[in-house]
């Protein structure tokens, strides 16, 4: 055989070469590997016949000594071993040098980064050698340092290269093994269920408790931390020492709370929507906020009246440009006064706090909780009257229940699955608490409301629609068994419109009270409804029957204050048609886009379907079949 030192200056890549594309950046791990072990194999050419030589194999090696010399690692003169082979054989052998290679086994590979580690060498210092990512080596050392069983077994065809990094997720062999074995013949080889067995006994990094807690403090208490190197999923491995943290920061935040004054103060790291909704609630009262915040409130009124009155003679932009400005500040102040707000220490001594985590890890804190017992000792005729409408009349307190409850009735009629579950609800409730309905075979009685409105109204207008397209026609059979084997060839949506619309009929009149949450008002606000689509107030419904001062509060909280104060004066009379106007027209009337929203969306407390649904947490078990 002819074996010659051949300087890289007279190497080319030869035409007979059977590797016409070499992959970008092939060669860049081949450089590192160069530059720490030498050039390991020789290059194959064939004389040009001018000097110099035409590599018929080991064109990715010449592309790496030419980049090496490029950056200066190399010298100009560097030389490498050939074997010079005649030309007539140079197709052939190329061809055969580059189909009959045979890559080694993964396996082998990762058993061979093992070693290297077990020898001293750091994954760093292993990359750079094979011109590999940090990465890249961490994970292959991983893979290597599995079970020789584990890796037996995927060398065999038996475990898929997926299932391997599944069970790398952990060094502990035994614990590999162990899983391996408590696994069936179909989940030893299921990643997902690999993954699942081994990290049940383990918290996961971004889970809520991990948030709350925070990696830092955990790993400064001692806890030990288990990254997937084949994934971004971080694990905690003591999840006892996690609760223990997190109960520990809980019960820090309880102690605040109850030098506060609370009543009483529950916490959970799980959030229990059962405690929230057994409970009322008291609100913040104002406080008496600074006298020089006061004063500036005081000075952007008479600032803003001022700039009306100048509006009244000339609009300019420059006036409305300083009419914004003042109402920006004027807001500003009196969000700065709302902070002054504070509980009543006598409510507190009978109300209390719910402290949990939120999904994000953040803490939640639900203060002015009142449990049932405490309703009682709780109530005064003040918080009464301030639950209601402050002196609304009975009649137009009567009249407003009966628009709010046609408005529902249209709601709930539309919406079905809303409507089946507050059916469903009261059935159970019938059946299994302390009412009891008995009436015919089912015991269940719809008793049909009639709303008290004598006008034509929206959402009049749309129940008569609604029950003008039911499917009733099986009513006028003359047997019993006959109008029930009619409805029962009814489709399902048929018999769900059925439903809503009985539903919705047997809705009673009422306000929300805004003191404790009932299935209603929680059904009610899953329409999605915005009742000021189906009620606006008028003179005749609303403006017309409460007092002047109640006319004058009103329009300066729609139209800010220096509106209230420029009218103060004014008879009632005058203020109705006033703010029936405003109502009317809020594009008109309303200077900012928020004045115009808060005109167009304004109902009278109580009427708005504004029940909040609190998101209910998953159980552990349903997330991780959800994940």
């Amino acid at each position: 055989m002819n074996y010659q030192s051949i300087e890289i200056n007279k190497l080319v890549k030869s035409r007979f070469n059977a590797r016409r594309t070499v992959a970008k950046g092939a060669a860049d791990d081949l450089k590192a590997s160069i530059l720490a072990h030498g050039l390991m194999q020789n290059l194959v050419v064939t004389a040009a016949g001018d000097g110099g030589f035409e590599v018929i194999e080991g064109a990715r090696r010449l592309e790496a000594i030419k980049a090496l010399q490029a950056e200066g690692s190399l010298p100009a003169d560097y030389a490498v071993s050939c074997h010079v082979v005649e030309e007539g054989d140079a197709m052939e052998k190329s061809l055969a040098a580059n189909t009959v290679r045979l890559a080694m086994h993964p396996a082998d590979e990762y058993e061979a980064f093992a070693k290297l580690e077990a020898g001293g060498s750091s994954p760093e210092q292993i990359a750079e050698r094979f011109g590999k990512t940090v990465k890249y080596v961490e994970q292959l050392l991983r893979l290597g340092n599995a079970d020789p069983k584990l890796l037996k077994a995927y060398r065999e065809g038996g475990l898929s290269l997926d299932a391997l990094m599944a069970y790398a997720i952990t060094d502990d062999r035994k614990r590999q093994m162990k899983v391996f074995k408590s696994l069936g013949d179909h989940q030893r080889a299921n990643p997902r269920a690999i993954r699942r067995a081994l990290t049940d006994a383990m918290a996961e990094a971004d889970g809520q408790l991990a948030k709350f807690v925070g990696l830092e403090a955990y790993r400064e208490a001692g806890g030990t931390i288990q990254s997937d190197l084949f994934s971004d999923a971080v694990y905690l491995e003591n999840p006892e020492l996690l609760n223990d943290l997190a109960t520990a920061k809980l019960d820090g935040v309880k102690q605040q709370l109850e030098a506060e004054g609370w009543g009483w103060v529950e916490v959970s790291p799980e959030y229990d929507y059962g405690v929230i909704s057994a409970c009322g609630r008291i609100q913040q009262q104002p406080g008496e906020a600074p006298a020089e915040v006061i004063a500036l409130k005081n000075q952007l009124i008479a600032e803003l009246e001022e700039i009306e009155q100048a509006l009244e003679d000339t609009e300019s932009d420059a006036l409305l440009e300083a009419q914004e400005a003042a109402e920006a500040r004027l807001a500003e102040v009196q969000a700065t006064m709302a902070g002054f707000a504070a509980y009543d220490p006598h409510q507190m001594a009978f109300a209390g706090c719910y402290v949990t985590v939120g999904h994000d890890g953040s803490l939640r804190t639900d203060k002015g909780l009142v449990r049932k017992a405490d309703k009682k000792r709780l109530a005064s005729p003040t918080e009464a009257t301030e639950r209601k409408p402050k002196g609304m009349p009975a009649t137009l307190k009567r009249q407003l229940e009966a628009y709010r409850q046609q408005a529902a009735q249209a709601e709930i009629a539309r919406n079905r699955l809303v409507a089946l579950d507050l059916l469903v609800f009261t059935i159970a409730s019938d059946a299994f608490g302390h009412r009891f309905a008995a009436n015919s075979c089912l015991g269940v009685k719809f008793d049909l409301q009639r709303p008290a409105v004598k006008e034509e109204t929206p959402a009049g207008a749309s129940m008569a629609a609604i029950e003008q397209g039911l499917p009733l026609a099986w009513l006028e059979l003359s047997s019993e068994a006959e109008r029930f084997r009619a409805l029962s060839d009814l489709s399902d949506n048929q018999k769900l419109d059925l439903l809503a619309a009985c539903v919705a009929s047997s809705l009673k009149p009422q306000l929300a009270t805004g003191f404790e949450a009932t299935a209603c008002e929680l059904a009610l606000s899953l329409t999605g409804a915005d009742l000021s689509g189906y009620w606006r107030p008028t003179a005749a419904n609303y403006l017309g029957r409460i007092t002047t001062q109640q006319l004058l509060a009103l329009g300066g909280g729609l139209l800010g204050e220096a509106w209230a104060q420029a009218r103060s004066r004014d008879k009632k009379s005058e203020l109705v048609a006033q703010l029936e106007r405003v109502f009317a027209e809020p594009e008109k009337y309303g200077r900012t886009q928020k004045q115009v929203a808060g005109i167009s969306q304004w109902l009278p407390e109580g009427m708005a379907f504004t029940a909040v649904t609190p998101e209910k947490p998953k159980s552990k078990g349903k997330a991780r079949k959800a994940a």
